[in-house]
């Protein structure tokens, strides 16, 4: 009932015909909504033409008598209820996904003459996986020669057949030459009127009268009537077009191939699974080849019958191509051939992913590709999977991954890998200081880097786990070294069973790279086995959080266009946050924020607002402040700012973030009066205003160890408890009797001894004795019982919590370590005598009490 929706996520719900009306109420009684995704239900063509009717009635609220069905003859009636009843379409839906539910032919005639025809708002429409045949192609294509705005059409997995490829690639080139000769109409109109205009500054001038007896001439046409273009303001040419597995042939592909000859906007276009062959490909590649202009980024040729001839006419079509990203050239019947010359393509084609899995590559053909891989600064994504990679394959593998600085994703699944050629990939892999890959699949790398002597307990880790680690373990080791590191000379690492060992030359007598300042190549195994060890042991027990919280990147593949989320629902405040819908009204942003807010609140307000968008709906809770604390928290803000802003500028230190994430990651143990078992000398009182008695530099690195926090020599093979049983003597383990009477009944001078902090048993025998020794005996009091608090230090800064979580998760750690640092400061320099990690339960309501709301909102200030 709110109207605010942007965004409706209802995927693999099980949903029918019967739910489509829903839906179509859902969609009109929002005009934000931007994203329907409704894929793999079953709504059918029933439920299709609902949501299409739904999407031409558009989204101001209008009750459903006030539409006017597309098709009726009385024209000046629909014109009518056009302009004054209702907007013609919604008007901020953008993207439709209905992939995968069972639509056929009826189904697409209603979307495209309902949703898509005349539509400047609909951009991309996904129906991948449905059963749309030749006349729903030509429906769209209909719609599409009649200007609309879609910019992406995916039809991957419907039978289209080359007919109706045939028409929807017909409407494509025409509305394209319309959009061109439009353009080139304005063009030649300004022109004219610029040349009238000089003519007649030339005639005003006193120029001769020849001159302005030709200005008569010089028509330029009725300037208030709008020219094409004007007129086809809004409509967009087919940028993104997936047509793999239609069953187009041949035929359907000479008709790609006509369309390419003039068309300017294309950028991907996926022909996967249509049966093409060499033939297929060389007329196509020539439409590439004399159209120039042609600004395609993406080429998917997967699944088809091309061979090293077709592959070799695409490759010339290509070469010295400025836009081209990404070619996929899988599941053919391509050799060593069709390798060699994507690596030449590799040398003049900034190409940044390259598919060439399941072919019938051998190491003739692999050893060009990584020999171009080695010296390639552009690829970041290499899939050699299903093509048999031998010890020798595996050897050049190895080399390339040594070497190579931008390789991001490697996938060789199904290679056949033997446990050698597993070794010599890994060591290749962790031999490159300046490694980028994120993701690997095909064989399990921890399990063998152990055998190359890394620590042991990388051999559970997941792939990802150990790629981070190894670019935390070189980025640790460049800071402790330098960046120049000893360069082993045009070797690669090979391995024996007994650990890492250097040899072998370089496959294929490739060249080393020249040297520069820069360390480049493989390190010597000594290095990274000392790299390894020095990193692992610093991480400790917290190696496990730290290199989980990346997530590998992964891109939205052809299966759907919309960015995955939890959220079912999205919508859009007063303010523009993007936000998961509360369950109740009040809890309306309206409702929070007060218009009469002071600069603080409103500046706490949106920050608070901000964290209200994350990817699992989780809400920060917002803590009111009375003037009081506002005005207190401002001035202290005022008088620390310069230190606090410091800290952005000191280098980044990995020791540091590890340091800060144990301390603010550990619980707390807290007694039952309230007092914290930690000292407290460090702690500065705000009240007493001393703004310049710690600068950022002094305070990380005068003090190497935070207050409190265990060291990395101590507790780095220690969980958080273990550390805390380290540091705080109030938790070590007392004497134990069977009963609290054996004390009473010794002696006062052998009490005194157990009493005292340097007592040590040496007698641990202990006598069961009888019920009347222990009559008359005072029984002792007992001690007061410690309440446990493992909440972690974090959880008092909720916001703050979830912004480092963040940029943890997104490999921002430089940003998380200021965070942390900022953080720190402000508690050390905020809070004195009192400790804030306290549950507020436990709190007086003392206005002047200071809690960890105030640092959270002084640094949420600062930010």
């Amino acid at each position: 009932g709110r109207g605010t929706l942007v965004m409706i996520n209802f995927s693999q719900r099980n949903l029918s015909f019967g739910d489509a009306e829903l839906i179509r109420s859902a969609i009109i009684a929002n005009p934000q909504l931007g994203v329907l995704k409704l894929g793999y239900n079953n709504l059918g063509d029933t439920g299709t033409s609902l949501i299409a009717s739904a999407i031409n009635f558009g989204g101001d609220g209008f009750e459903e008598t006030d539409k006017v069905k597309l098709g009726e003859s009385d024209e000046s009636k629909c014109k009518g209820a056009d302009s004054f009843h209702r907007r013609q379409h919604h008007p901020s839906l953008s993207v439709l996904d209905l992939g995968f539910n069972n639509i056929g032919d009826r189904g697409c005639f209603s979307l495209a003459t309902l949703a898509v025809s005349r539509n400047s708002t609909l951009s991309t429409l996904y129906l991948s996986g449905n059963a749309v045949g030749e006349q729903g192609a030509l429906a769209l294509a209909d719609a599409v020669a009649g200007g609309c705005g879609l910019t992406s059409l995916h039809l991957t997995a419907n039978r289209v057949g080359a007919p109706g490829v045939k028409g929807l690639m017909r409407s494509i080139a025409e509305f394209d030459v319309i959009v061109q000769m439009a353009q080139q109409d304005r063009e030649n109109r300004m022109a004219l009127e610029e040349e009238k205009k000089r003519r007649l500054a030339m005639m005003n001038a006193g120029s001769i009268d020849a001159v302005g007896n030709d200005v008569t001439n010089l028509d330029c046409g009725d300037e208030s009537e709008l020219d094409d273009l004007a007129r086809l303001n809004g409509f967009n040419c087919m940028e993104e077009l997936y047509l793999g597995g239609t069953n187009m042939g041949s035929t359907g592909c000479l008709s790609v191939s006509n369309m390419l000859l003039t068309n300017l906007s294309l950028r991907v276009l996926c022909l996967s699974d249509n049966g093409l062959n060499d033939q297929d490909l060389s007329l196509f590649s020539q439409s590439i080849s004399r159209n120039r202009q042609l600004p395609i980024e993406t080429l998917r040729f997967s699944f088809n019958r091309l061979t090293c001839v077709g592959v070799e006419t695409l490759m010339n079509a290509i070469w010295e191509s400025k836009t081209l990203r990404e070619i996929k050239l899988d599941n053919n019947q391509i050799r060593d051939r069709g390798a060699q010359l994507a690596a030449v393509v590799l040398t003049s084609v900034d190409l940044e992913v390259l598919d060439l899995g399941f072919n019938r590559l051998t190491i003739v053909g692999v050893k060009a590709l990584m020999k171009s891989l080695a010296e390639n600064s552009s690829l970041n994504t290499l899939t050699l999977s299903g093509n048999v990679l031998d010890t020798n394959a595996s050897k050049a593998v190895s080399y390339a991954l040594a070497y190579n600085r931008t390789i991001q994703k490697l996938f060789v699944d199904h290679c056949s890998l033997s446990y050698a050629a597993q070794r010599h990939i890994a060591a290749g892999i962790v031999s490159n200081s300046n490694l980028a890959l994120r993701v690997m699949s095909g064989f399990p790398l921890g399990a063998i880097s152990v055998t190359l002597g890394l620590p042991a307990a990388m051999e559970h880790w997941t792939n990802e786990q150990v790629l981070k680690f190894i670019r935390v373990m070189w980025d640790r080791h460049r800071h402790e070294n330098g960046p120049t590191l000893a360069l082993s000379k045009e070797s690669s690492l090979s391995l024996s069973t007994s650990g890492v060992s250097e040899s072998s030359p370089n496959p294929g007598g490739a060249k080393s790279p020249a040297k520069t300042d820069e360390k480049v190549g493989p390190s010597d195994p000594a290095t990274v086995v000392a790299a390894a060890m020095s990193a692992f042991t610093a991480l400790g027990d917290t190696a496990g959080t730290l290199l989980t919280t990346e997530e590998p990147q992964r891109a939205i593949s052809e299966t759907s266009p919309i960015v995955s989320s939890d959220a079912v629902m999205l919508e859009k405040t007063p303010s523009g946050t993007i936000r998961v819908p509360p369950l109740d009204d009040s809890d309306d942003e309206s409702s929070q924020a007060d218009k009469s807010a002071t600069p603080l609140e409103v500046s706490v307000s949106h920050v608070s607002t901000d964290s209200l968008c994350t990817a699992n709906g989780k809400e920060c809770p917002e803590t009111p402040l009375d003037p009081v604390k506002k005005k207190r928290n401002m001035e202290w803000l005022r008088l620390h700012y310069r230190s606090l802003n410091g800290m952005t500028q000191l280098p980044f230190v990995h020791a540091d973030l590890l340091q800060l994430y144990r301390y603010f990651y550990s619980p707390i143990d807290v007694e039952e009066d309230g007092s914290v078992q930690e000292g407290n000398a460090n702690r500065t009182n705000l009240k007493s205003g001393d703004s310049g008695g710690t600068t950022p530099t002094e305070f990380f690195y005068t003090e190497k160890h935070p207050p409190n926090s265990p060291s990395l020599s101590s507790a780095s093979s220690a969980g958080p408890h273990t550390a805390r049983r380290q540091i705080m003597p109030g938790l070590q383990r007392k004497a134990s009797y069977r009963s609290l009477h054996d004390v009473a009944m010794m002696p006062d001078s052998l009490n005194y001894r157990l009493r005292s902090p340097n007592f040590i048993s040496i007698d641990n025998s202990c006598r069961r004795r009888p019920v009347s020794a222990l009559e008359g005996c005072n029984p002792m009091q007992p001690a007061l019982k410690r309440a446990r608090n493992d909440k972690p230090r974090i959880d008092y800064f909720p916001r703050i919590k979830t912004k480092i979580e963040a940029f943890l998760s997104s490999s921002n750690q430089p940003k998380a370590l200021v965070l942390l640092r900022q953080l720190k400061f402000i508690e050390t320099m905020l809070f004195r005598d009192g400790h804030p990690y306290q549950d507020q339960v436990s709190r007086d309501n003392d206005p002047t009490e200071l809690v960890p709301a105030d640092a959270e909102i002084i640094l949420i200030d600062m930010m």
